[in-house]
């Protein structure tokens, strides 16, 4: 095939999983027969890069229209938002833009990780050509402006009058593909989606992402004390600052350490609270070979989050390094963590009950090493190589059916 991946988002700018599922996945389709492309945004006009060879693959990053590139997106003030999600959703210049990737590129099959920020009436090219489409879902963004369907610190019980309006001019432009199907990492993320959107008329999987991590470069032994370990984005619907807070007050009676690897709009407002802490280390965004080895040198990755997640990166590697996690049992955190396998699963948000998950570890450690035993075990589930195949299959599926 020759494929094209969009992503707005695309190392090394990097705010989540999905750019870096979109380069996994871009790095097999080279290495497995397929011609390879990936259409994504630049920063600025200095940073475009038009039909570049990388490593067997070829790289469009190309400069938009939008009042501010979508890497601005959190700092924007907010009467520019509704001036880009109007760019994002209406003008031309993104149609001209897809237009012109297209013909060059000539990809007899599409694959969308993330279209905010280059724009979704580009969708409508694709429809005009005709060329089969897979939309990862790695998020509710179809369904949600915010993408979470979560605001300030409340979930949203149903989408809001700006998101239906959204909802329906983006299902306008995917009516137009008369070859599309959908792909989520969690079955939750799935359901969600399919109880908000009118896509039960397409071929739908449900596929973990294709992430492949490096190895670490150290191995695990075992410390003095519990080492705790949370990666992410520093925001609240991640859980950070509720964690920050519980632990807090228990490093007054025991002793353990947390690393944390992430930057986000909490970032400042945590050091500025937390930063001297002995038991607390924030050493920000840093690669991925260095997340690999902390990894390694970790007990137990925490993941509080208070919005469903759907199929963390962090909790896909953290499992194929055979590292615990501790997860909140909301959306697709259970599919991932089989408590008193490979993890625990606390209710989000509820204090006591993640102070009592928290205080039992460190009051019984060695049940770390017993779930670092049983998860090593189950390693080939998260299979780069097995998870790719299937998502190959899946396009084959797609390109094969007409709605």
């Amino acid at each position: 095939m020759r494929i094209l991946s969009i992503s707005a988002f695309y190392p090394p700018y990097v705010i989540g999983g999905a750019e870096l599922c979109a380069h996994s996945l871009t790095y097999w389709f080279a290495a497995n027969g397929h011609e390879a492309a990936v259409l994504t945004a630049a920063p600025m006009v200095e940073h475009e890069s038009w039909a570049t060879p990388q490593d067997g693959y070829t790289l469009y990053r190309v400069n938009t229209p939008h009042i501010y590139p979508v890497f601005r997106a959190s700092q924007a003030p907010g009467w520019k938002k509704p001036i880009w999600h109007a760019q994002d959703h209406y003008d031309p210049r993104n149609e001209a833009m897809f237009e012109k990737v297209i013909d060059d590129f000539k990809p007899d099959f599409i694959h969308i990780h993330w279209i905010s920020g280059l724009g979704y009436n580009g969708l409508k090219v694709i429809g005009r050509h005709d060329i089969p489409t897979a939309i990862t879902l790695h998020d509710l963004a179809y369904a949600c402006l915010r993408t979470t369907m979560f605001r300030g610190s409340d979930e949203c019980v149903e989408q809001c009058t700006n998101c239906r309006l959204s909802s329906k001019v983006k299902m306008g432009f995917l009516r137009e593909i008369p070859r599309l199907g959908f792909i989520s990492p969690s079955q939750s993320n799935l359901d969600t989606i399919s109880s908000l959107l009118p896509i039960e008329d397409y071929p739908r999987f449900h596929i973990l992402n294709p992430n492949h991590y490096p190895a670490p470069r150290v191995t695990h032994a075992p410390a003095g004390k519990v080492r705790l370990l949370f990666v992410g984005r520093l925001e609240k619907t991640k859980g950070i600052n509720f964690v920050l807070e519980l632990l807090d007050q228990l490093s007054a009676t025991y002793d353990f350490h947390l690393t944390v690897l992430g930057k986000g709009p909490e970032d400042h407002a945590l050091r500025g609270t937390y930063g001297e802490r002995p038991w607390l280390t924030m050493k920000g965004h840093v690669p991925q070979q260095i997340v690999a080895d902390i990894m390694a040198e970790s007990d137990l990755l925490v993941v509080p989050s208070l919005w469903a997640e759907n199929s963390p990166g962090v909790v896909f590697q953290a499992l194929v390094n055979a590292l615990p996690v501790m997860g909140s049992d909301k959306g697709g955190l259970p599919e991932l963590i089989e408590p008193g396998v490979n993890g625990m699963l606390v209710p989000p948000g509820d204090a006591e009950q993640w102070r009592a998950a928290i205080v039992d570890v460190l009051d019984r450690p060695e049940q770390l090493l017993v779930l670092r035993e049983q998860a090593a075990k189950q390693t080939e589930r998260y299979d780069y190589d097995g998870l790719a195949k299937q998502m190959i299959g899946a396009f084959e599926q797609i390109a094969a059916s007409k709605r």
